[in-house]
């Protein structure tokens, strides 16, 4: 079979991996590799074929890790004392030699000072060069790849072809068409930020001022492109869609290039306001996740349970730095120094894992590239082709994810970053922050850490740590264990430093055996009411007591107030949002359990809640009151309509349909006609992934019971679900139907949404 080549590049196809310079391909097993095809003129082409297997390379048999050790025989038959000769062991003891390239070694410091990584990138910048369609691209990596390389002779290649591209000659009224909603140009959060970035750094690095209307063009319509949390998903947000995203809105990983892009026009000398206002905004946002975890995939809480996501721990680190951010730099970098063990992951494939990861490792210093470089450079061997270029070779055998982005460009933005040139690769980078030593050894230890053979004191010496992921996973540890440690942690609840205080407050929380829980009662409570503390440990005190149950009743009240209450030092909200969900937590029915007490205060707190910017607020404020009496529906019925419209410009979040399906389901509850319609309704909104949206309606259709048919007798026409009982939500298909046909739910008499707004009135 023939290689498969896009743009240029050389893919494995299917199931199959692909085996760096030898020209082969394999589906690798634990201990051996069976051929699928041979590329043809590569080393092995004539002397292997496919269906071979092989046992084993550089004269020893694979024993654990079969795609490193291929590598690492590679790397070592390019080196000038094996002068290019890897020997493979096929069954039956059969050898095979095959003559690569000499290239030489790597040197410890590679990929700085290290003549391997020279001849590397030298390959291929050149094999980049033979593309017919060089930069054409909008995602131009392939030039970024070049320029990276500082060499004046690539240089003079993007010097010439950038000017001539579609993409790097934006019109500003074509633009404003897309911002206003006049015209859909397609996935243009991802383009315009690689273009604008692109274009930058060019600008930057040759001071070639006739690209500096087209970056001004793409940051301005970047900027106003923003929703209102600062970012942008797929597309931009329009004027026609009320400035919202379509489809499920935010995804991180576009937002930072996007970010980057702006951030980059910045440096090129470009001044507007909206720029500015969009920095800003942007810039909030991202900073709310430094020191508490990785970035999740869109508008979602910082993970602290991964280091890294798709790369974006990268691109953030690299973003941070660009905008001066110090300690934002620093926590990513040092994020990405330990995801070494985890590039090929990511969703859909790990293109921008492999593209990023490495870029963000080199704002922490040459020595932690030097390090991760060395941990991670048998996948870029392995990827490299014979010719000289690269492959995307996806772990599912998915290989064309990412088609039309160069493989390329992105190895050589790695392979070049100790040459410095670009922003992007560190050119700027802020020494403050490099790590070194015993820093970085243990930065990188971090990932492969045994937390099981830790003794309980070491574990909770490790609540002081400054990253969370290793806090969270000590205090998970300590937890599941017995101990008598319960005395120094209710002292570090009181006494520690910032960060032990924190971890001592969240050990008490979720799974923690009620008998050490309990005796913390006071003290998590005492955090709580004291408005001084930070909203981080506030939240951590609240999410914990909301796992104690009746005894924790006692704060109820005092939780309400936390959420009315302003709170300057929280601008996105995080700790109104924890504890709503703290609240929904404690108690499923505050009403029955006797809580609504004070209803100024509790639908007070409640109707701040659902007026949330994020999504996960507004449904924690709808859960809070998911059991409202009649008589008070009046209180809230205005803000449940404007939930269930769903066309607020300023929320953050609307991929699914959590707050809306929240609304929908009190409409059900005190039997009110118009919900009906509202979840027939739900299939045509602009905003939410399909998936939501079908299962929140098969979730909450049935408790319609018969008055459902009607609505039931329409989704069974309704093309959109002809096959749906083949699919993944057959049997929650069939679960509804089943329900709402059933004799034993009749259908009640209901009301409108104005009998039941006025009933309490009355």
């Amino acid at each position: 079979m023939a290689p498969v080549f896009i743009s240029g590049m050389l893919y494995a196809k299917d199931e199959e991996r692909h085996l760096g310079p030898t020209g082969l391909f394999g589906a690798v097993d634990k201990q051996q590799i069976k051929v699928t095809r041979v590329a043809e003129g590569s080393p092995a082409d004539g002397s292997l074929k496919a269906g071979d297997v092989i046992l084993g390379a550089g004269g020893a048999l694979f024993k654990n890790d079969v795609r490193r050790e291929l590598a690492d025989a590679i790397d070592q038959a390019e080196t000038e004392q094996s002068k290019g000769l890897l020997t493979l062991t096929l069954k039956d003891n059969k050898k095979v030699d095959l003559h690569l390239k000499v290239l030489g070694s790597y040197s410890a410091t590679a990929p700085y000072n290290c003549p391997k990584t020279d001849a590397i990138i030298t390959r291929a910048a050149d094999s980049l060069l033979k593309i017919k369609d060089l930069g054409k691209s909008n995602l131009p990596i392939d030039y970024l790849g070049l320029l990276a390389t500082g060499e004046q002779k690539y240089i003079d290649v993007v010097k010439k072809g950038l000017p001539n591209q579609k993409w790097a000659q934006p019109d500003m009224g074509e633009l404003m068409a897309v911002i206003k909603g006049d015209k859909d140009s397609g996935a243009v959060g991802w383009s315009w930020g690689y273009s604008c970035l692109t274009l930058c750094e060019y600008h930057l690095l040759t001071g070639d001022e006739s690209v500096l209307p087209a970056i001004k063009a793409y940051a301005i319509a970047l900027a106003m492109g923003q929703d209102a949390g600062g970012l942008w998903g797929h597309r931009t947000a329009a004027e026609t869609r009320g400035g919202r995203l379509p489809g499920y809105a935010q995804i991180n990983q576009p937002s930072l290039t996007c970010f980057l892009g702006m951030l980059l026009a910045e440096k090129c000398g470009i001044k507007d306001p909206e720029l500015t206002r969009g920095i800003g905004k942007t810039h909030a946002f991202f900073a709310n996740f430094i020191g508490k975890g990785a970035l999740p995939y869109g508008v979602h809480n910082p993970n602290p349970k991964t280091y890294n996501n798709n790369g974006t721990s990268g691109s953030a680190a690299v973003a941070f730095a660009i905008k001066g951010n110090t300690r934002g730099a620093e926590f990513f970098s040092k994020l990405c120094t330990t995801s070494y063990g985890t590039l090929e992951t990511g969703h859909t494939g790990h293109y921008f894992n492999q593209l990023w990861t490495g870029l963000g490792v080199n704002m922490a210093g040459p020595e932690a590239s030097a390090a991760f470089f060395k941990e991670t450079r048998w996948l870029h061997t392995l990827n490299r082709t014979w010719e000289g270029g690269f492959t995307y070779d996806d772990e599912t055998g998915n290989c064309f994810s990412y088609r039309g982005c160069s493989d390329a460009g992105s190895h050589l933005l790695n392979y070049c970053l100790g040459r410095r040139k670009l922003a992007i690769t560190g050119r700027d980078s802020d020494p403050s922050i490099w790590l070194k030593g015993k820093e970085l050894a243990d930065t990188l230890a971090l990932s492969t850490m045994d937390y099981s053979k830790k003794s309980d004191e070491e574990l909770l010496a490790l609540f002081g740590h400054p990253l969370p992921q290793v806090r969270g996973q000590a205090i998970w540890t300590l937890r599941s264990r017995k101990h008598t440690l319960s005395a120094p942690l209710l002292k570090m609840v009181q006494a520690g430093t910032d960060e032990q205080r924190l971890s001592a407050t969240g050990y008490f929380g979720y799974q923690c055996p009620a008998e050490q829980a309990l005796p913390a009662l006071q003290e998590l409570g005492a955090i709580l009411r004291d408005a001084k503390a930070p909203p981080a440990l506030r939240g951590a005190a609240v999410s914990a007591l909301c796992f104690l149950g009746e005894p924790a009743y006692a704060y109820y009240a005092d939780m309400l107030k936390i959420i009315v209450a302003d709170e300057p030092d929280d601008p996105l909200g995080t700790l109104d949002e924890t504890v709503g969900q703290s609240l929904v937590t404690l108690c499923k029915d505050p009403y029955e359990a006797g809580l609504v007490k004070d209803k100024e205060l509790f639908y007070q707190a409640a109707l701040k809640l659902m007026d949330h910017k994020r999504q996960s607020g507004r449904t924690a404020g709808m859960e809070l009151i998911a059991n409202i009496p009649l008589e008070d529906f009046h209180r809230v019925a205005d803000k449940v309509q404007y939930i269930i419209d769903d066309k607020d410009v300023t929320y953050h979040s609307y991929h699914n349909q959590g707050p809306r399906g929240a609304a929908i389901s009190i409409l059900v509850k005190l039997n009110i006609k118009e919900g009906v319609q509202y979840l027939l309704d739900t299939l045509d909104t602009e905003t939410g992934k399909w998936g939501f949206k079908v299962r929140m309606i098969m979730s909450v259709l049935p408790k319609y019971g018969a008055n459902a048919k009607p609505v039931l007798e329409k989704l069974k026409a309704d093309p959109r679900f002809k096959d749906i009982e083949k699919g993944r939500f057959g049997g929650q298909w069939r679960d509804m139907v089943k329900a709402i046909e059933s004799p034993t739910t009749p259908g009640q008499k209901m009301i409108s949404f104005e009998e039941a707004k006025q009933a309490g009135k009355k």
